[in-house]
């Protein structure tokens, strides 16, 4: 869920008015008063063209009509020009600066556009002039929320179901904080109460989507997967709830290939049957032209997409790039990235028909999406196909399963030929891997061996929890069983959580494996993050859905890592890492060979020196980590598919 107009619009003009109809706040002359209620009346149709001309002819006769102005703000920010409603609204305030909606719904377009301080001090305008609006408060608390101010957050909605007990949309938001949080018994709470006193589908959707998200983020994967089967059966027009439920599905290892297949082609077929593709582009056919290429993310910002985006933003030398930035909450990795000479477009709050129009005003050629299903994806841009060549890259490990999508990078490791049969996508094939990493901009030092002191090995799992399925801890276990001086260190944002802590306790204490042998750290800052690779000897990869990423870090600090291939994609990312550094040897083909593996370098702890010292080079001196060609074998691949393109046209 976002913060957005969505929220207020409930009540846009008046906290009183509980239809989702737009009333006036300011008295005016009769004329004037009928033109208005008619460009709202407009409005509230979904007439915004119609309303936006009413509103332009009352400001033709009266520049300082403050509800005029604040209905064009509304009007505009809905098209997704965010900076023009900003100022419309302020114009609107600046006359007429008593009236708590108006700052209400300026909150709410400077929380899209990113500036949450400002956002914030809005809210608490509109809460000083109406203190006991539960609207308000929530919104504030949103607000709060998306500062991270988690405390704060939980306060507002807190009193806004203190005065409006059965406020179902702000119990959904309370448990989005509990589980940030992580509390994430309270937050199951706070859902399970919208799930028995609400009727209506809409919020009984959110309540089972929030649901599904509290249960994955526990590792509960069967619980998760019903949550978001529930919220479909009373949304079926929901993309997100579709895109949460086929995420997960990549998680689940009694998944067969097969049946994720299908499950996202009946999303690809229920999205077709509402959205209507685009086959007219006025893109000139030119083979030969600059290509105009779009990427289009949430994750330009402290993401691990962002490790792998950046060395395309910064070598692309024979395209026109642009990056359509959907980030809600920028930061310095968004600073950074857009200041590489790109075309930059920030389109956190635009409707997807806005974005739509921006695409094809910008004349994009090829469109490439970094998010497939993952948090707030773009399903419905795409499946418009706003450019004639769309594809899917980086951000999802599996097939999209919109038609409209023409192609999917990868490389031959990562998905083997008999794989294609999988995909609704045309697979290009990248060699040797599918990626370019980033190092990060700190300075690092390898340290040497810890086996070599303590004389046994600590392996180290630095994934998201998400990812340690039933098998993956069944391995681990075996691993640890098989070495039995051998170490675990576990670290994960998640285990901030005593909950999740206790539950892997009683996993390990149950399987016979003692306490003191597994360390578990919590959130660390990024450069701590890193610094933990000083004290694990080998990294240990997860299935069914391997930890790409975190290999990646791994490999920098000079860490190896095991990993068992697997049969998709998702399981094979680490196995491309490996296979591209002449490292396959690292590569189990079976559970007992993942277990061979730990106990072979136990014994060779000599050759496991060596190769900490001089991983680091490896990776930095390898095609993982060269941008600039890696970037030109991809400029390569685009001008080859804008060519056939072009053929058929012509």
């Amino acid at each position: 869920m976002h913060l957005g107009c969505r929220i207020i619009l409930g009540h846009p003009f008046s906290v009183e008015n509980q239809n989702g109809e737009v009333i006036l706040t300011v008295s005016t002359n009769q004329r004037m008063l009928k033109e208005m209620q008619q460009a709202i009346a407009c409005y509230n149709k979904g007439a915004y063209a119609s309303a936006q001309k009413q509103c332009e002819a009352i400001l033709k006769n009266n520049s300082k009509h403050p509800d005029a102005l604040h209905l064009l703000g509304m009007i505009v920010g809905h098209t997704g020009r965010l900076d023009t409603a900003i100022q419309l609204i302020q114009q609107a305030i600046a006359i007429f600066d008593s009236d708590s909606v108006y700052h209400s719904n300026l909150a709410v377009f400077l929380a899209r556009s990113g500036n949450f301080d400002a956002s914030i001090a809005h809210y608490r305008e509109a809460l000083r002039l109406k203190p006991d609006d539960p609207g308000i408060l929530n919104n504030l608390g949103m607000a709060l929320y998306y500062q991270k101010d988690l405390a704060q957050s939980v306060h507002y909605f807190c009193r806004a179901l203190a005065i409006k007990p059965d406020y179902h949309e702000a119990n959904i938001h309370l448990s989005m904080a509990y589980e940030s949080l992580h509390k994430m018994d309270d937050a199951i709470n706070c859902c399970q109460q919208v799930i028995r006193k609400s009727k209506d589908k809409d919020q009984l959707a959110l309540a089972f989507n929030q649901l599904g998200n509290v249960y994955l983020k526990k590792s509960q994967l069967k619980s998760a997967l019903t949550a978001y089967k529930n919220a479909l059966n009373n949304k079926t027009d929901k993309n997100q709830i579709w895109s949460n439920y086929l995420l997960t599905l990549n998680y689940d290892p009694n998944q067969t290939t097969r049946q994720i297949f299908e499950s996202h082609c009946d999303f690809g077929n229920h999205i077709s049957q509402t959205t209507k593709a685009r086959s007219f582009y006025a893109n000139f056919p030119d083979p030969k032209r600059p290509i105009r290429v779009a990427y289009m993310s949430p994750d330009f910002r402290t993401h691990p997409v962002s490790f792998f985006i950046e060395p395309l933003l910064k070598h692309h030398q024979q395209m026109d790039i642009y990056c359509y930035a959907d980030v809600q909450k920028p930061d310095n990795t968004t600073y950074r990235l857009s200041n590489y000479n790109n075309t930059w477009i920030h389109i956190s709050g635009y409707s997807h028909e806005a974005v739509i129009d921006q695409i094809r005003s910008d004349g994009i050629d090829i469109l490439v999406d970094l998010a497939g299903h993952t948090a707030k994806s773009r399903s419905s841009v795409f499946a418009e196909k706003p450019a004639p060549i769309q594809i899917s890259y980086l951000g999802y490990v599996n097939t999209t399963g919109l038609q409209t999508m023409d192609y999917r990078l990868t490389d031959a490791y990562a998905d083997m030929s008999e794989m294609a049969s999988f995909y609704t996508e045309k697979l290009l094939y990248m060699d040797p891997c599918f990626c370019c990493y980033q190092p990060p901009d700190i300075h690092v030092t390898i340290s040497d061996l810890p086996a070599l002191k303590n004389q046994y090995l600590t392996f180290g799992a630095f994934h998201n929890l998400t990812k340690v399925s039933a098998t993956t801890l069944s391995l681990w276990t075996r691993m640890l069983t098989a070495l039995p001086n051998s170490r675990l260190i576990i670290q994960s944002i998640t285990l901030s959580d005593p909950e999740n802590i206790s539950y892997y306790k009683q996993w390990f204490q149950s399987k016979g494996i003692s306490l003191e042998r597994i360390e578990y750290v919590g959130y660390q800052p990024f450069e701590h993050y890193l610094k933990k690779h000083h004290h694990i000897d080998i990294l240990l990869d997860t299935q069914p859905w391997s930890g790409h990423t975190v290999a990646c870090h791994g490999l920098w600090m000079g860490v190896p890592v095991i990993t068992m291939t697997g049969v998709r994609y998702a399981g094979r990312m680490v196995g491309s890492l490996l296979n591209t550094l002449g490292l396959s040897k690292w590569i189990a083909q079976s559970q007992s060979d993942y277990i061979e593996k730990g106990r072979y370098w136990a014994q060779s702890l000599d050759q496991l020196a060596g190769l900490r010292n001089s991983l680091h080079d490896k990776m930095r001196m390898s095609c993982l980590c060269d941008g600039e060609l890696f970037t030109q074998k991809l400029e390569r691949i685009y001008r080859e598919i804008w060519t056939q393109w072009c053929q058929r046209r012509s």
